[in-house]
């Protein structure tokens, strides 16, 4: 699997937490977003993206990002 540098911008974050479910749905087989290997926490207006232990950089999130919170670049070496 492709690994990949993923790079947060969360002032373009919505809160949708589609990064979440998605994260939750292919690793867990639930719409769980507190199961997901990324976290989006929601404080008003701002929004704080980051990603456990359990990460293993696949770059599933960033390509369900609408706002483009996430974006995703190969690792040099990986293809």
């Amino acid at each position: 699997m492709t690994k990949y540098q993923l790079s947060i911008f969360p002032e373009k974050c919505a809160g949708c937490l589609r990064c979440q479910l998605a994260c939750s749905e292919v690793y867990t087989r639930t719409f769980n977003p507190a199961a997901a290997r990324i976290r989006v926490e929601i404080s008003g207006a701002d929004c704080t993206i980051a990603f456990n232990e359990d990460c293993n950089r696949c770059g599933l999130c960033a390509d369900h990002c609408l706002y483009r919170a996430l974006e995703k670049k190969p690792l040099e070496g990986e293809s």
